[in-house]
């Protein structure tokens, strides 16, 4: 009967779970640099976790040492890349290790493992007991063992803490808080593996403590990377250039969730940046639009407007590592702006549209209608008696027919001058029935008008109908005649002689 497994093997087993489960979320971003360093760890992790639990199933000596020397590849490995994980958590855009580079880094790895392979040949390494079978407890460990395996380990962790400590120091926020994850990782094993050489630590079964505190440290960086990509996108160097710019800019990653802002982004969605960070745009700003990539879209949050830059970050092989958005202020030039093109449009003297704006818009409200089957109507009016006055009360009365035209007909209807006391108004939805409405209406305003001082003008008025008398110019012509015909009916009734 098996004898059943120490505790210490169930919490080995449960590790190696851990870690391959860490390396199946990895694998799909395998062919990026970061990912792949990180992969190199964990497969380590898992060779040298696979050997001690191999090793304390196996009831037979021999084959235990076997198990135990074959971990050696794990054990060679994993700090190996760690280094090139920190190295290539350090720069903006993270590329390959050259492979020259990596051999020269797994040089003494390899050379160790060949060593341990044949030590039995030599007895560089670790010098065997006479007599019965090898055990951890009872090889003696020689100088060129605590060299290449310990030392040279211990190398490549200092040298990446080394080199993360600066980063730690210059971060803020959640940089900060990734950048102590990943020296918590390193330091937590490499300190554990100190006291497990010592005899301070150990573990029933002959189970490493290691390998298991180096999955635990592991979770909470293949976390960050699942759902932070660990800021690649977000280089520490340019901390302070991006604080500085006058934009807003947030930095996303591959799933539009927030990495990093500037203190200008916050600002603008009203909340300190940790609690941005993780969350989606949309769910920071109702109303967020989708933003093609290298195009600026026009966001209008109330009063203001925003010009919106979205830019994929990738890396030199074409592989995307996230986005960079940068929100632009230009709500004093998009005031501008309309306040230039309502001048293009619009008539000085009155605030109606003008002859260009008239156009335009009798030709949108034309293909509407022609959309959606529906009549409209177009007016022209022209004024009588502006002979009557002199040129500065001409101007007022123009000004104050113009002014009293658009409150006598529905808001959906728009009035306009086309130039000297010709007037114009587009009505959306209206039907032929309406004609004498359209009359009265006008009669109305000219009433209005010739109270504030003006008894000599008058205003003759010509309806015509899309689509039953035309469009366009035709339609136009068509109203224009109608105006000109009531305007000579009024002038042979003033001079028709009296019975």
């Amino acid at each position: 009967m098996t004898p059943p497994l120490p505790p210490a093997t169930h919490l080995a087993l449960l590790a190696l779970l851990a870690t391959v489960l860490m390396v199946g979320n990895v694998l799909p971003r395998v062919r990026q640099p970061l990912p792949r360093a990180f992969l190199g760890v964990l497969l380590g992790n898992c060779v040298w976790l696979g050997g001690d639990i191999l090793a304390a199933m196996t009831p037979d000596p021999h084959t235990q040492w076997t198990l135990g020397e074959m971990q050696f590849l794990g054990i060679l490995t994993v700090p190996v890349a760690w280094l090139v994980l920190a190295l290539r958590h350090l720069q903006p855009d993270p590329e390959p290790v050259p492979p020259r580079h990596l051999l020269a880094l797994l040089a003494v790895p390899l050379l160790t493992l060949a060593l341990i392979l044949t030590n039995s040949q030599h007895q560089l390494i670790w010098r065997l007991p006479p007599g019965g079978p090898a055990t951890w407890e009872t090889v003696q460990r020689l100088p060129l063992y605590w060299l290449t395996v310990v030392g040279y380990a211990n190398v490549m962790l200092a040298w990446g803490a080394a080199r993360l400590l600066p980063a730690w120091r210059a971060a803020r926020g959640a940089e900060r808080h990734q950048i102590t994850v990943m020296l918590f990782a390193m330091l937590a094993p490499s300190l554990a593996n100190v006291a497990y050489l010592l005899g301070a630590l150990t573990l029933p079964g002959g189970i490493s403590p290691v390998p298991v505190i180096l999955a635990a440290g592991l979770v909470p960086v293949a976390w960050a990377m699942r759902h932070y990509g660990l800021l690649r996108v977000a280089p520490l160097v340019h901390r302070q250039i991006v604080e500085q710019l006058g934009d807003a800019v947030f930095v996303l990653d591959t799933q539009g969730r927030v990495l990093d802002t500037n203190g200008r982004a916050a600002a603008l969605a009203g909340q300190p940046a940790p609690t941005l960070r993780g969350r989606r745009l949309t769910q920071v700003f109702p109303g967020w639009p989708d933003l093609p990539d290298d195009r600026p879209v026009e966001w209008r949050p109330g009063d203001q407007v925003w010009e919106l830059q979205g830019s994929t970050v990738r890396n030199a092989r074409g592989v995307a590592l996230g986005q960079a958005v940068v929100a632009r202020d230009v709500t004093a030039r998009a005031h501008e702006h309309a306040r230039v093109q309502r001048l293009a449009n619009e008539d000085t003297l009155t605030g109606l549209g003008n002859r260009r704006a008239f156009e335009a818009d009798l030709a949108r409200e034309t293909a509407r209608a022609s959309r959606h089957a529906l009549t409209m109507g177009v007016a022209m009016i022209d004024l009588d008696g502006l002979k009557a006055v002199n040129d500065l009360h001409g101007d007022a009365l123009l000004s104050a027919f113009g002014r009293a035209l658009p409150g006598a007909f529905r808001p959906e209807d728009r009035a306009y001058r086309l130039g000297g006391d010709e007037f114009a108004l587009l009505l959306a939805h209206s039907a032929v029935e309406g004609v004498p409405a359209i009359h009265e209406r006008v009669a109305q305003v000219v009433r209005d008008v010739q109270d504030r001082g003006f008894p000599e003008m008058d205003a003759s008025v010509g309806v015509a109908y899309f689509p039953g008398d035309g469009q366009g110019d035709a339609l136009v012509a068509v109203a224009d005649a109608r105006m000109y015909a009531q305007k000579l009916e009024r002038r042979a009734g003033r001079t028709a002689p009296r019975a």
